[in-house]
């Protein structure tokens, strides 16, 4: 009988003076209980692949999704140096492109005294980013500025006349923190502090819907995921906490409650 035969194709056989015995080899693990091998699904350890992960028999393969590439066994976006990175500094936002190391830190918005930019997200499909602002109780947003030189002076001589913003009509805004733009339906979802809600409406403001209410003190960021249909958002109130739910409200889940304290993004 061979060593093959004896252990099996999942084990190896062992040798040594005194004794002769099988281990699983490389890519499986023992069967509690049995004299046998079974797969490690090593896709199922967070962490194995940058994105996609695919198990197979004693080992498993990393792939990337659609419009990244992979590099160095990490997954990186095509065409990143065309990527721009905004960054909201108290009543403006300035944006840099993060792969140009000859890159200007440029200010794209310049708001007046009463702006105060707590989060914002980009809505890039309409060319417009959005954002709260807690003092004032609104959510806002302008175009994004355009690349080319005469673009950007007729948006400077814009935004002299009328700043360039537009304030949406949601009533009733108490403390407007975390927003985060549904890129795929075109809907926009915010967190009030003020009034311990999660709500979502269209793009201008239309078809306010309530989707969380109860159960959470002070919810702060909050990030969407449109292409699994789930969102999720921060609690930095008595019990904080990081939830999930699906974007319509529904399957709400506590993912993080344990040795955190204060997590606002």
């Amino acid at each position: 009988m061979t060593n093959t035969t004896m252990c099996g194709d999942e084990a190896q056989c062992i040798q040594s003076q005194s004794t002769t015995y099988c281990t699983c080899r490389r890519g499986f693990q023992k069967v509690p209980d049995k004299n046998s091998c079974q797969d490690v699904n090593e896709c199922l350890r967070f962490g194995t692949c940058s994105q996609l992960c695919n198990n197979t028999k004693g080992s498993h393969v990393c792939s990337c999704a659609k419009n990244f590439m992979k590099t160095d066994n990490m997954c990186k976006a095509e065409g990143s140096e065309h990527q721009i990175l905004y960054i909201a500094d108290d009543n403006k936002i300035r944006s840099m492109y993060p792969f140009n190391p000859n890159s200007a830190y440029e200010p794209a918005f310049q708001g007046d005294e009463n702006v105060r930019i707590d989060a914002m997200d980009i809505y890039v499909k309409g060319n417009k980013i959005y954002w709260t602002n807690w003092h004032t109780g609104r959510i806002s947003y302008r175009e994004l500025p355009a690349s080319s030189a005469a673009s950007n002076a007729s948006n400077r001589n814009r935004r002299q006349i009328d700043g360039g913003v537009t304030h949406l009509n949601i009533s009733g805004l108490k403390m407007p923190r975390g927003i985060a733009i549904d890129w795929v339906a075109g809907n926009i979802y915010w967190t009030d502090s003020g009034r311990d809600v999660i709500e979502v409406a269209q793009m201008k403001g239309e078809n306010r819907k309530t989707l969380i209410s109860g159960m959470i003190d002070e919810p702060h960021a909050i990030v969407v995921d449109p292409l699994r249909g789930t969102m999720y958002w921060s609690d930095w109130g008595n019990h904080p906490k990081i939830e999930t739910a699906a974007m319509d409200g529904t399957l709400r889940e506590t993912l993080v409650q344990d040795n955190i304290q204060w997590p606002t993004g």
